[in-house]
């Protein structure tokens, strides 16, 4: 093979067999009794070392079975593989040829494509229609520009549109603080903010850290320009919807 995936593939089913066949004359001089036979071990430790390295046990499992026609033989390599699958998946966490997609800035972690959650983005499931009012205004102010039941947030911003904070307007109405206190005094998670490029995951561990149940969507972190609001009810059920889709699509029941 040439290039990245087909290298690795032929080098590990290579190696596999050369660690395989010299694991059996070790075995052959320590202990001749096992009466282990080299091609036996050449094959098994072809398929195990590429399972480790590449994944796909029934593939290797196969490829076995297309190359020995010998049944027998396969069962053995299914174990083996299965093992070695296994053995990977606890000590490492994934194949090693997941990790070097890792090192290539991908963030797949297993062979289920779950490349939706990076096309599902916080700039795809915010609202833009948001109300946004001075951090400056009294509440008393705003009290009488947001009555109760208008809306249930409101963002509180800066003379320059910078982020200040949430405002819950059923909270800010009950409030017993005194009528001029500006409304910046009372805004909450003023630290949070969410950006249009995050992914869902990333937008559901910053809803987490917060305690939030709506953010702000801001352009970025540096300038804070206020683009959008998103609400943790919203992200969670695009998430389930998205997650149920990849299940039938992998299933086949689209």
């Amino acid at each position: 093979g040439s290039g990245f995936r087909g290298g690795l593939f032929f080098a590990s089913l290579f190696l596999g067999a050369l660690l395989g066949k010299a694991f059996a004359d070790v075995m052959l001089v320590i202990s001749p009794a096992t009466g282990i036979d080299p091609a036996v071990a050449a094959v098994v430790g072809m398929t195990s070392l590429a399972v480790g390295v590449v994944g796909g046990p029934l593939t290797m499992t196969f490829l076995a079975l297309e190359s020995t026609r010998d049944l027998t033989l396969t069962g053995v390599v299914l174990a083996a593989s299965i093992m070695s699958a296994i053995l990977v998946r606890e000590t490492f966490g994934y194949s090693f040829s997941t990790w070097r997609f890792h090192l290539r800035g991908e963030t797949i972690r297993s062979a289920h494509d779950v490349g939706w959650m990076r096309s599902l983005t916080v700039g795809s499931m915010m609202r833009k229609d948001i109300k946004t009012i001075y951090a400056s205004t009294t509440l008393a102010a705003f009290r009488k520009e947001v009555p109760l039941g208008s809306a249930q947030r409101v963002i509180a911003v800066d003379a320059g549109d910078h982020y200040v904070g949430v405002l819950i307007v059923a909270e800010l109405h009950s409030d017993p603080s005194d009528g001029e206190v500006p409304v910046r005094d009372l805004a909450k998670y003023k630290d949070a903010v969410l950006v249009p490029s995050m992914n869902v995951q990333a937008a559901a561990e910053t809803f987490q850290r917060a305690g939030a149940e709506e953010l702000a969507v801001v352009e970025d972190f540096t300038d804070h320009i206020v683009l959008g609001l998103l609400t943790e009810g919203h992200l969670m059920r695009r998430y389930a919807e998205e997650l149920d889709k990849a299940r039938r699509d992998l299933s086949g029941e689209g």
